[in-house]
């Protein structure tokens, strides 16, 4: 479901404090250290489709991701617009108690930009779907 039909579920995200997030790149997988989740503006001024690829209004949900899985770094030319027309989705997976019942929250991502330190990785990503099973 899209982001606008489920912002009850998102606001609990962001409020939400020590979750455990676990990022998916196609079979491969990368712990977070540590993650921010905001919503606010994107640089459109009307809502557009992102490369062909998924779609973007003029507010939206971003992720700052941080890994210290450094592995990831030679997937980021795969993930983000720019490098590849065939760009792939980030799924990002935690798990957030609702009325007592623990559910899977899966947040497909495109990540926008990344930042690359010695020890870790700082992804910059917008969400683009939320589902909750």
């Amino acid at each position: 479901m899209s982001i606008m039909e489920n912002e009850d579920l998102m606001l609990q995200l962001v409020k939400a404090q020590n979750l455990s997030y676990v990022m998916y790149v196609e079979e491969k997988f990368y712990a977070i250290h540590d993650i921010v989740i905001a919503k606010s503006t994107i640089p459109v001024r009307k809502p557009t489709t992102r490369g062909g690829v998924y779609f973007t209004d003029v507010m939206a949900y971003k992720i700052k991701a941080i890994t210290q899985d450094l592995s990831i770094t030679g997937e980021i030319p795969k993930l983000m617009l720019g490098p590849s027309t065939d760009f792939k989705p980030i799924l990002i997976k935690t798990k957030l108690a609702i009325d007592g019942k623990e559910n899977s929250v899966t947040l497909t991502t495109h990540l926008t930009n990344a930042v690359n330190t010695k020890g870790q990785v700082e992804l910059n990503l917008i969400v683009d779907q939320v589902d909750l099973k």
